[in-house]
């Protein structure tokens, strides 16, 4: 650590590429990549709405043994009492880490993370496909329900979800599906898919450290 901390002060700048390594069967602390490209999304009369989404969702989801003590809070401050929120931007994207900073909450490690995100995402996905409201009201009849399968769904209602569903609430009125349809983003093939990046789950998953330059770029 110490050699590491000398290393961290000496390098600055586009010099200091430093990463840990998670290794596949060590515990860790809940995390998520959240990023999209600007350019493909001008139309996001708001670009934190996603975000602020994704942080809501995932500081209920590990807070649940605790619903009734925030139900007059503002929940976005609470979820930021207990993320630690890195963010990295350019002229071309716009990237969130959020780390879940509770040390009493931890999963068996990033394998393990990865399945519960993806569990999460998938029920979200099918959650907001399935609610009905006077602006949202179709029957979707599917055998294949992977994640893609739900994207593909969905897509061509997002712009109605977003503008119309604000109303549509769920987890205890904390989050509505408006802000739930902007987890979901235009790639640079201007396809619609995940903000959050679900393949970061995978073993010895490499993680930049903080105020540290991603390896070769300038």
């Amino acid at each position: 650590m110490k050699e590491l901390i000398i290393l961290y002060k000496n390098t600055t700048g586009i010099d200091r590429n430093l990463y840990e390594i998670i290794i596949a069967t060590n515990p860790v602390k809940a995390y998520i990549d959240f990023e999209y490209y600007v350019d493909n999304n001008l139309e996001m009369q708001n670009h934190y709405i996603g975000s602020n989404c994704c942080l809501k969702i995932f500081h209920y989801l590990l807070n649940f043994t605790h619903h009734t003590h925030y139900q007059s809070e503002n929940h976005i401050d609470l979820a930021l009492e207990e993320f630690l929120v890195l963010e990295a931007y350019n002229t071309q994207k716009i990237s969130y880490h959020f780390i879940h900073a509770n040390p009493n909450i931890l999963f068996e490690n990033n394998i393990t993370l990865g399945i519960f995100i993806k569990t999460f995402i998938h029920f979200l996905l099918q959650t907001m496909i399935q609610h009905k409201c006077a602006f949202f009201n179709i029957d979707f009849k599917t055998h294949k329900t992977t994640i893609h399968d739900l994207i593909q769904l969905i897509s061509p209602y997002i712009t109605v979800l977003r503008t119309h569903c604000n109303e549509c609430y769920l987890f205890n009125n904390r989050i509505n599906i408006a802000e739930i349809a902007h987890l979901l983003v235009l790639n640079r093939q201007n396809k619609w898919t995940l903000a959050i990046d679900i393949n970061v789950y995978s073993r010895n998953q490499q993680f930049r450290l903080f105020d540290c330059a991603k390896y070769g770029k300038n």
